[in-house]
């Protein structure tokens, strides 16, 4: 039986707030409309029912296992951010940290011989983190606007340009602030100033990899 666009429109509006997540809702509504246009019966919106509560246990188990799969997605981003990072000291990626790298090390030792501004550099550092959270929260506001849901990668996105713009602004404020809490050296808070740099080029080009990744959201 293929279904009409009214009828896909109204299975859409029957299991609009079951699911949290956007993947998951997507996911969801495939598995009912392939389900039933494989059945010859007519159509009646009194067969998702049952289609769900036979081929997936309920809706309740659907949040369910929805619940503890974004648990295990938080578990697998983790450690997919971590490889990307990592992937960027191994050939050809490694090239990009060759270059940051190769600028810093100018940097430091013209910087040696003669005062540089931290200023600049320490800002730099900081806008690429803030980019990172500012985009990493627009794209939250923006799958609830046009989506209606949440994306499953959302809270962990979120999270993790936070934690970046967090450890930058320790680092500014333990080492490199005018009110600093440890006391160093010029030739330190150089050396400090530019592998914070470094980091943050690691860390912007990592999540922008790690979000053009795909991730299969299975909730079944």
């Amino acid at each position: 039986m293929k279904l009409t666009a009214e009828q896909k429109l109204e299975v859409r509006n029957y299991i609009i707030d079951v699911p949290k997540y956007r993947e998951t809702y997507n996911e969801l509504y495939d598995h009912i409309i392939n389900a039933l246009e494989e059945n010859n019966n007519p159509f009646s919106i009194n067969e998702v029912a049952s289609i769900v509560n036979t081929d997936l246990g309920g809706f309740s188990e659907v949040v369910a296992q929805e619940k503890n799969y974004q648990k295990t997605l938080n578990r697998k981003f983790i450690r997919s951010f971590q490889l990307e990072m990592l992937n960027t000291f191994k050939w050809p990626n490694m090239l990009g940290n060759i270059i940051v790298l190769t600028q810093c090390i100018m940097l430091y030792y013209a910087g040696k011989s003669d005062s540089l501004n931290f200023k600049v550099i320490i800002w730099a550092s900081f806008a690429c983190c803030m980019s990172v959270t500012i985009f990493a929260n627009a794209k939250i506001f923006i799958n609830i606007y046009r989506y209606r849901k949440y994306s499953i990668l959302d809270s962990y996105l979120s999270n993790q340009g936070f934690f970046a713009l967090i450890i930058t602004s320790g680092f500014i404020q333990f080492f490199l602030s005018k009110e600093s809490i440890v006391s160093t050296s010029y030739e330190t808070k150089l050396a400090i100033t530019l592998m914070l740099f470094f980091f943050t080029s690691v860390y912007v080009r990592s999540f922008i990899k790690f979000y053009r990744m795909k991730f299969g959201i299975l909730t079944v």
